[in-house]
């Protein structure tokens, strides 16, 4: 009986190496048959009014206005922003109203007002306006700010965008993730991030490799969600899922957006090539609490996608050390088990690897080489470091995020245990 617990539990280890390598293989074929499936939906002839909502916590001196200045100036025909904050102490706001040359206690730039601008300027943009949201007391503080921006939309905007002030996106980012909307293919479109280490930390190197996993999932349509630091959506469908209101009293926004577009039957374009770099620069610490918080929240608002996380992590890690053990003790299929899987793993890194040098430019892709190496030596530990961060959700009550405590009690009740106002 325990022999033959152990070769269906090798087996299923197998497998998943196998079906792992083969999806990150296929990866670039799909992109490519993506890029030219879309591409109509960027020319300026199609591209409708967008209003992009961005949300804004603490932005970071350096990352924060490279973005800022980028979105100013987006390769698209028609759109505005709204930057969405809790109050009037974000830095964003006193670095836009700079940027855009707009006098002390403006809460918007318009194109041809009075304002000079100090920095580029798209001919497309038609304004920026600024929301203060308030502190919230019951749901996530970004949903919050997201929900008083979405009462800021006018009948001219056609496309509804979301986006993060930490990504590192280019001048057609806009156009690239609005496409499978603008050509009539989807309602819905997205992408994902890939987290580039500042330094070549252990922590570091750890969450970009089980990020990066994550990352090279996404593509398929049939398992596709939402990240909320890109995606837009067509308006029509916006106010048939009547989105605000689907949005009162979560944590978060993609993954309860997400869950019920799929359940509406509609299609949720996610895009591979636009996939962004994000800069992380964590302590131990920090990275325990950023990946625990993530499946924290994948626990609650899309359980299938954690089961699946549950029972994968475990089956890799189950399965490397039961054979590793048997092995050792002279087990031949044990053995056989244990170098298959390894190929597979050796296989996967590199198809990883040229994944990253066909999706970022030379100067992220050296910062990644190091992740690489970490890919290709040390897949037990990192997936040992990713079964940790999904158990620990499991038994998780609480989280912290952005410096405040929540506790999820149901997808459309979110209680703030402790926020830094009060």
């Amino acid at each position: 009986m325990i022999e033959l617990f152990f070769l269906i539990l090798w087996s299923c280890w197998g497998l998943l190496a196998l079906l792992t390598w083969f999806n990150v293989r296929q990866f670039l074929p799909e992109m490519r048959a993506q890029e030219a499936l879309f591409r109509d939906g960027e020319d300026p002839g199609r591209q409708q009014r967008a209003v992009v909502v961005i949300p804004v916590k603490k932005l970071d001196p350096v990352r924060g206005p490279a973005f800022f200045r980028i979105l100013l100036n987006q390769r698209y025909a028609d759109y505005r922003i709204l930057v969405t904050m809790e109050n009037e102490q974000e830095t964003a706001a006193s670095w836009l109203v700079e940027a855009l040359g707009m006098a002390p206690g403006d809460r918007g730039w318009h194109s041809g007002g009075s304002g000079r601008a100090k920095e580029p300027i798209s001919a497309g943009l038609r304004g920026v306006k600024f929301i203060f949201a308030g502190p919230t007391f019951g749901g996530g503080q970004k949903v919050h700010n997201q929900i008083e921006a979405l009462k800021e939309l006018e009948p001219e905007d056609r496309r509804v965008v979301f986006g993060d002030a930490d990504m590192q996106c280019g001048q057609d980012w806009l156009a690239r993730l609005t496409a499978p909307l603008n050509v009539g293919t989807h309602p819905v479109s997205t992408t994902y991030r890939w987290l580039v280490p500042v330094q070549a930390t252990i922590p570091n190197l750890l969450m970009s490799v089980i990020n990066a996993g994550v990352a090279t999932l996404g593509g398929r349509e049939a398992w596709n969600n939402l990240w909320g630091g890109s995606m837009a959506l067509v308006r029509e469908d916006f106010d048939a899922l009547a989105v605000p209101s689907l949005l009162e009293g979560s944590l978060t926004d993609d993954l309860r957006l997400g869950k019920c577009i799929r359940r509406s039957g509609r299609r949720i374009a996610c895009l591979r090539s636009l996939i962004v770099p994000t800069d992380i620069d964590f302590s131990w610490r920090m990275a325990f609490e950023f990946g625990r918080r993530q499946y924290y929240m994948v626990r609650h608002y899309a359980p299938f996608f954690f089961k699946f996380a549950l029972i994968a992590t475990t089956i890799y890690n189950v399965g490397f050390l039961s054979a590793l053990w048997e092995a050792w003790h002279g087990n031949r299929v044990a053995s056989f088990a244990l170098g298959f899987v390894l190929v597979c793993d050796q296989l996967r890194a590199l198809a990883r690897w040229n994944v990253i040098r066909a999706l970022f430019p030379p100067p992220v892709v050296d910062r990644l080489r190091m992740a690489r190496w970490m890919e290709h030596l040390g897949t037990p530990l990192f997936m040992a470091v990713h079964s940790l961060f999904v158990w620990s959700a499991l038994a998780a009550r609480t989280i912290r995020w952005a410096g405040i405590h929540y506790r999820v009690i149901s997808p459309d009740r979110t209680l703030v245990l402790e926020h830094p106002d009060g």
